[in-house]
């Protein structure tokens, strides 16, 4: 349900939760992949990331305090449009995601290096524009009075110019091109950093879900002793079974009760960690279940290793150390100038103290210490760097690629048998609890079953939690997590 506003509330109605969130700010994700390998275009700085920037300072005084837990406000992103309205109780990933979103401060930062880096480019571009120049130098001095040559009074010479830029053999052109390449690595570094952070979010978010599955299970465990425990005791009470057993089920109520303190404590520390980073503790998330059918809608991967946005900074970060190759090489030339000058001082007149200019000027420097060689092997040991650092990031990335695959597969493999082994260890416990009551087997068996069935799904929750986390780690491995995600809101 979209309603209109532009910030960031919880409402509490009928004893639910309800957090509000703008829609375009909750998944920033329209604006993530929006990079293109081909030429850089696309290059615009999206809206809701460039907001971002300035909500996350605001973002650190606007914090409260709710039942259950503290709450921080979600930065305002967007000025105008509808607002997604999201139940804390049962929150799907997505909803998790786009709040790690809204409010993380890394893609803020990220935000403002690359406006910083846009600025830069202005910066650079200015030097093709005419500089004014001016001056007023007051003082002493024998040759300007108006009275006696060797007579020393006060004076004031005043200087106005103008230069503009003629040719300078391609350094202000490189100065251009390296803060550009600049500009489109740090646009690549914020979705790199935006995919980073959904990434993060989502394995959370699954770990969430899975303790809480996994809290259920311990639970059904200790219930399930608990009845074995009162049968017994009846038939302990009845004389059919020795009080050693009545021990044996307390001590095996106990570990079913140690099993449900681990389960409770993991739950804990993935709701902290969730918590932590979107502000809010809720009741409650997705099933495990629930999640992996949303994880396996998200479709295949449409990005390759080289559209990756960790590539695509490495390859622009090439681009600029080859644009600083060829500045270093522009020192040993001069640049070509336009100068128009105006000098006055008071007193009388003369050839020295009133001048005027208008002309070309050539400027340039040679250093002794042979300062520009030395640059241009410091620019080439820089492109070389850049070039490894490139392929470092393929190499990176397809081996995280690769062992995601690898793990899915595995994890695949571990729920088959999880789920076989469960099936088998119910079978079980029935059977052994009838035979344990004809006198035929000991209540080892029918406690050990009990525990087998906790044990092999606790397997096949961690087993699908495995999976999940790796089928997301390949989605981020190519940067298209994000923007899977905000194709299936």
């Amino acid at each position: 349900m979209y309603v209109a506003g532009s910030s960031f509330k919880v409402l509490r109605k009928l004893g639910k939760v309800t957090c509000v969130l703008p829609l375009f700010a909750a998944l920033l994700l329209s604006g993530c992949s929006s990079l293109s390998a081909r030429g850089g275009k696309g290059l615009g700085l999206p809206a809701s990331a460039t907001n971002s920037a300035k909500g996350s300072s605001a973002d650190a005084g606007g914090s409260s305090t709710v039942a259950g837990g503290q709450l921080a406000y979600a930065p305002e992103l967007v000025k105008a449009g509808g607002y997604n309205r999201i139940n804390l109780k049962n929150m799907k990933l997505s909803d998790a995601v786009g709040i790690a979103i809204a409010r993380h401060p890394d893609i803020g930062r990220a935000t403002a290096v690359v406006m910083q880096s846009n600025a830069q480019i202005a910066v650079e571009k200015s030097a093709w524009y005419p500089t004014m120049t001016y001056g007023v130098n007051p003082g002493y001095s024998r040759y300007y009075g108006s009275k006696a040559r060797n007579s020393s009074e006060s004076n004031v010479r005043a200087t106005i110019g103008a230069q503009q830029l003629l040719y300078d053999f391609g350094q202000t052109s490189s100065r251009i091109g390296v803060a550009r390449a600049a500009y489109e690595r740090d646009r690549y570094l914020l979705n790199d950093t935006i995919e980073n952070v959904a990434y993060s979010m989502a394995a959370i978010f699954i770990e969430l879900s899975a303790s809480q599955e996994m809290v259920e299970a311990a639970r059904r465990e200790y219930h399930a002793m608990r009845i074995t425990r009162d049968k017994i005791a009846e038939r302990v009470a009845s004389g059919l079974s020795d009080a050693v057993d009545l021990n044996q089920a307390d001590v095996s109520i106990r570990r079913a009760q140690s099993d449900m303190l681990s389960a409770q404590t993991r739950y804990d520390v993935a709701a902290g960690r969730f918590a932590e980073i979107i502000g809010v503790r809720p009741d409650q998330v997705a099933s495990l279940e629930i999640t992996a059918s949303f994880i396996e809608n998200l479709g295949e991967r449409r990005n390759g290793v080289d559209s990756t946005p960790s590539v695509l900074a490495a390859e622009a970060e090439v681009r600029a150390a080859q644009k600083k190759v060829k500045l270093a090489r522009s020192q040993f030339y001069p640049s070509v100038n336009l100068g128009v000058s105006q000098q006055k001082a008071t007193g009388q007149r003369n050839a020295t103290n009133d001048s005027s200019f208008v002309g070309v000027q050539l400027n340039g420097s040679f250093n002794t210490g042979f300062r520009e060689k030395h640059m241009i092997e410091a620019a080439r040991a820089e492109l070389n760097a850049a070039q490894q650092s490139s392929e470092n990031e393929r190499l990176i990335t397809r081996t995280a690629l690769g062992s995601s695959e690898t793990e899915a597969q595995g994890a695949m493999a571990r729920m088959g048998n999880s789920s076989e082994m469960m099936s088998l260890s119910l079978s079980s416990r029935d059977l052994y609890w009838q035979q344990y009551t004809l006198n035929k087997r000991p209540l080892t068996d029918v406690v050990n079953a009990e525990r087998d069935i906790f044990m092999a799904e606790s397997d096949r929750i961690t087993a699908l939690a495995d999976y999940l986390n790796a089928r997301v780690r390949a989605y981020a491995a190519v940067g298209d997590l994000v923007e899977r995600i905000r194709q299936r809101q």
